[in-house]
């Protein structure tokens, strides 16, 4: 635009003011003047800015005064919003206009907030103020306060001021917290104080809850205060010890070492340290110490165990190690301490629950226990005992090695022994006479014979014998020495020692044991000949005798022989069948303390026997009960060829010999006889003997069947006394204790006559 045409519209707008300012006459009406401004709008000869309301108009530059004049009058920050309404100008118009003020360094545009330079010193400046009451803000704070970024404060308001209009210390380590160096002076005066105060380790946390501070801020000013002691770490959970706690702990630690020569983790742990190791190996450099799971000990605990071992050893005594030790050793710390100190001296010494024992004191007691054991021992050998826990172990052993396919030379030799028998050789026969072949095979007579052989190639069998026969039991050790530890004050381990003791005590009753055995059987060695030769002239007597009463008996009638046969055989077929069960108990080394036999003795002999033995000898045993007199001599036969035995030829002269004598012997008998129940037995069996010149076994109870037999043989008279003396003796067994009296005077007035009886029927004989 040309000047004079700037001009022009200053004469014009002047004009156009004056006729404005004229009287009506002379003004020009709204309309028009919005007319003409349109006109120049539109002529681009004016550039006008509308108001929100369309009544008024401003340029550009106007409106930028008056945005300039609200930010002064608004203390130098205004929102845009706030501007626009305020103006009454469209929101665009002051975008528009701001980007043009902005454009200085004077006013920018923060949040849609325009801040003038001169707002920033203000707030400066109250920065300060308040920095300088509290003594340390943070842009965290003022950013909450003003609602500006924290960067605009750090940046462009508190580090562009800071040392100008505000006073104070950026925090090195953190930029968004600022000081003055009054408070840094006062907090470090504070800190001390509270440290100087503390007696005992405190946690930080509680220190800074105290002086109201910040964690950081205490943890860089503590370096700084020279506090008397230290922390024990950076961390939240770190606690101030001080030198003062420290130096008394370290002297009790030391003092109490001195005193009792070893230290409790859990006491140290009480004194607030957390590594009582460490720290014992930090405090006592020079000691010789021995770290144990609860505590550690010095070197005078070790030597002076040393030397109560020592002295323990030679005084023969014993030593309980607990009472030279801290009561606070565990189990597991005792035990190592015991196995360090017996590393060199364990052999003379015995350990039992945490008491040593010199080898000398258990000794003794070992040697107090020698007479029983060797009473015992004797004992053993005695019962057979030893020797049938000598021979399963033998049998057990000779069974391993059939297994690992070694010949068992024994069986053989069984076999052979037995179809020599079969064969003739042996003897028996079906009757039990002896064959035309008088040659007996030699018989092993004891079965030791092939176990001496097995010993004699190994003299240390027994140590290949587990020990599980019991010589002497605990509880014979424990009756023993328990007086001797009672009066020590050791009844506590009477258990323990007996069970030492026993074990070496049995190992040594076991090897008396054998060698008692061995002795014994060089003994029963030399008799066993004639123990052979005995037993079989015992069986020979019996079974002879048994078939001069099976003769007899057969003179009964045969509704009566049954119960003679039963009576034969369950009292001398039960001799019989004793006098192998004696023989096969001494072959198998078993020990018979008694003569006669009972049932029960019988039996439990022949379950103990080998099965060479046992399986025949069962079989006799089963013929007793049968009442088959057959089924018995066929038994025996097998029994005598089992034991290497014959069955001599009866001979009929000494048959008749031995029936005389039998009678005789029924008469001696009677002759002397008072009871008159055995008296009339005796003569009821010898009028038998005399009339049919046989013998008879016969109980009691079948005195009546006898007496039946002898009426066809006898006078009426001697017939009637028998009677009336079996009659009296029924009446007696069974009469009242008022009548016996009676019934046993005239049984005594009868004997003479029965007596005088048998010996006219002998004269008439």
């Amino acid at each position: 635009m040309a000047p004079t045409d700037w001009d022009e519209i200053k004469r014009l707008a002047a004009d156009f003011q004056k006729a404005q300012l004229s009287s009506t006459s002379q003004r020009l009406s709204e309309r028009n003047c919005i007319e003409i401004v349109t006109k120049l709008i539109e002529l681009k000869l004016i550039d006008v800015i509308f108001t929100t309301d369309g009544k008024e108009y401003l340029t550009s530059q106007q409106l930028i005064k008056e945005i300039k004049d609200e930010l002064y009058v608004q203390g130098g920050r205004i929102n845009t919003v706030d501007l626009a309404k305020e103006l009454n100008v469209d929101l665009n118009q002051i975008n528009t206009c701001v980007s043009e003020i902005v454009r200085g360094k004077e006013v920018q545009l923060v949040s849609g907030y325009l801040i003038a330079y001169y707002y920033l010193e203000k707030i400066a400046r109250e920065i300060n103020e308040k920095l300088q009451l509290q003594g340390q803000i943070s842009v965290g704070e003022l950013t909450l306060q003003y609602d500006l970024p924290a960067e605009l404060l750090q940046h462009n308001v508190i580090e562009k001021y800071l040392g100008k209009i505000i006073l104070g210390k950026q925090d090195a380590s953190d930029s968004r917290v600022f000081y003055t160096e009054e408070y840094i002076t006062r907090t470090k005066a504070k800190i001390r104080g509270a440290l100087i105060g503390l007696l005992k380790p405190t946690p930080v946390t509680v220190i800074i809850n105290h002086c109201n501070l910040a964690d950081r801020l205490f943890m860089n000013l503590f370096d700084q205060v020279n506090a008397p002691g230290v922390l024990t770490g950076r961390q939240a959970g770190a606690l101030y010890v001080p030198s003062c706690y420290t130096k008394s702990q370290n002297d009790w630690v030391i003092s109490f070492f001195k005193q009792n020569n070893y230290l409790e983790y859990d006491a140290l742990s009480r004194l607030g340290i957390s590594d009582p190791k460490g720290y014992v190996k930090r405090i006592l450099t020079n000691e010789d110490l021995t770290f144990l799971s609860s505590c550690v000990i010095g070197s005078q605990i070790k030597q002076q165990l040393e030397t109560a071992l020592e002295e323990c050893i030679s005084s023969k005594s014993y030593l309980d190690i607990v009472q030279l030790l801290p009561s606070v050793l565990s189990d597991t710390d005792i035990a190592n301490v015991l196995e360090a100190l017996l590393i060199n001296n364990s052999k003379g010494t015995i350990l039992f629950d945490n008491t040593v024992f010199s080898t000398h004191f258990i000794d003794n007691l070992k040697q107090s226990c020698m007479p029983v054991m060797h009473k015992k021992a004797e004992a053993v050998v005695k019962s057979g005992k030893y020797q049938q826990f000598y021979l399963e172990k033998q049998l057990s052993k000779v069974s391993d090695m059939g297994q690992h396919g070694h010949v068992d030379h024994k069986a053989e030799r069984r076999e052979e022994r037995r179809r020599k028998a079969a064969s003739g050789k042996g003897g028996g026969g079906t009757q039990g006479r002896e064959t035309k072949t008088k040659a007996v095979k030699k018989h092993p007579r004891s079965k030791q014979a092939v176990h001496d052989s097995d010993s004699d190639d190994n003299s240390n069998v027994t140590k290949q014998i587990k020990t599980d026969l019991e010589i002497i039991s605990v509880e014979d050790v424990e009756n023993i020495i328990k007086e001797a530890l009672e009066n020590e004050g050791l009844d506590d381990l009477l258990s323990q020692i007996a069970e030492h003791l026993q074990g070496t005590l049995n190992l040594a009753g076991l090897a008396l044991a054998k060698d008692t055995a061995d002795k014994l059987l060089q003994d029963t060695s030399q008799n066993r000949k004639q123990t052979h030769a005995s037993t079989q002239d015992k069986i020979n007597i019996l079974v002879n005798d048994i078939k001069l009463y099976e003769k007899g008996l057969k003179t009964l009638p045969s509704d009566q022989q049954p119960q003679f046969i039963k009576y034969l055989l369950k009292s001398l077929g039960a001799d019989v069948l004793a006098e192998f069960c004696k023989y096969a108990a001494n072959q198998c080394n078993l020990s018979v303390q008694v003569d006669t036999l009972s049932v029960e003795q019988r039996n439990k002999i022949m379950n103990d026997l080998t099965e060479e033995y046992k399986k025949p000898l069962l079989a006799l045993n089963g013929t007793i009960t049968e009442q088959n007199m057959e089924l018995f001599y066929q038994a025996v036969d097998v029994c005598l060829s089992e034991c290497g035995m014959i069955l001599k030829k009866i001979d009929k002269k000494k048959d008749k010999l031995l029936i005389q004598n039998h009678r005789e012997k029924l008469i001696s008998e009677l002759e002397v006889c008072e009871d008159p129940a055995l008296g009339l037995h005796l003569a009821a069996l010898a009028t038998f003997t005399i009339i049919t010149q046989n013998m008879l076994h016969a109980s009691g109870r079948q005195v009546p069947v006898i007496i039946a037999f002898l009426k066809a043989y006898l006078k009426e008279q001697d017939f009637q006394k028998l009677q009336l003396c079996h009659e009296l003796v029924a009446k007696y067994l069974t009469a009242a204790e008022d009548e016996k009296a009676n019934v046993e005077d005239r049984l005594q007035d009868e004997m003479p006559g029965l007596k005088n009886m048998v010996n006219e029927i002998k004269k008439n004989k």
